[in-house]
């Protein structure tokens, strides 16, 4: 009889160690439940793609600023015409056109005379004073996700990345002599055009099946001679990449998806 009294409060021990346990987890699960429960209803469950493309025109209205360029800044409009061949790819042609004005970074500095806003004629002899851009574009939009807006909404969107080409055509660069010349005569650098191309990111959310917003940001690539930039003895060709960000508005056509085939 002695030897098995160890062995049972051993056991009786265990059980009440079992049984404290279970009086903690039960407080613990009741509150996991009642966390759970304050959310219930609020948010739907939203699974597969609300929103679809496929087989859909879409037309964009934007505004466009550049970024990066130091003697010019940039203020177009645009509007870009689209059709999704497939929920993740689409083909588009798109035009952006508007004003170039001398950049706030634009300034000419003399030993003497200190530094200045660079004048019309400093202007002429620089790159970057773009007026209008059109091309082609391919986007391919491997991402589509949702996210939980305050708990109480959900809101969709898709990434993309962009590629295309264009033409491009900017106010001509000439020498200092060509840019005094026109500027007593009360004239401007004549237009002329290349072909160039971009590539960037796109971000588009969705409001409704017809009606959805674009953020897009894109480098513009093309190559400008700039006469007083010499190598040997010609001008030189310069690289240009132009930063561009973009806000715009989409429509859909048909206003409806269509149906999953």
């Amino acid at each position: 009889m002695t030897a098995h009294r160890p062995r049972a409060r051993a056991l009786a021990a265990a059980a009440l160690a079992a049984a404290a346990l279970a009086a903690m987890a039960v407080p613990d699960a009741a509150r996991a439940q009642s966390k759970s429960d304050a959310f219930a209803g609020k948010i739907p469950p939203v699974s597969g793609q609300l929103y679809r493309k496929a087989g859909r025109f879409e037309l964009t209205l934007g505004g466009n600023l550049s970024m990066n360029d130091a003697f010019y800044s940039k203020y177009f409009g645009s509007v870009k015409v689209g059709y999704h061949l497939t929920e993740y790819l689409s083909i588009s042609g798109q035009l952006a056109t508007g004003a170039a004005v001398r950049a706030g970074s634009a300034t000419v500095c003399d030993t003497q005379a200190g530094c200045s806003a660079a004048s019309g004629p400093s202007l002429y002899q620089v790159p970057g004073h773009i007026n209008t851009m059109g091309g082609l574009e391919v986007a391919w939009s491997p991402i589509y996700g949702k996210l939980n807006l305050a708990a109480e909404r959900v809101a969709h969107f898709d990434l993309s990345l962009l590629a295309g080409g264009d033409w491009i055509s900017y106010e001509k660069v000439v020498s200092s002599s060509d840019a005094a010349i026109l500027a007593a005569a009360g004239q401007r650098p004549p237009d002329t055009g290349t072909l160039g191309g971009h590539v960037g990111l796109g971000l588009r959310v969705f409001f409704a099946e017809w009606l959805a917003a674009r953020l897009e940001f894109k480098d513009y690539i093309y190559v400008a001679s700039v006469p007083n930039w010499q190598e040997g003895g010609k001008a030189r060709s310069d690289v240009q990449n132009q930063l561009f960000t973009e806000l715009g508005v989409s429509v859909f056509f048909p206003l409806q998806n269509r149906p999953v085939p």
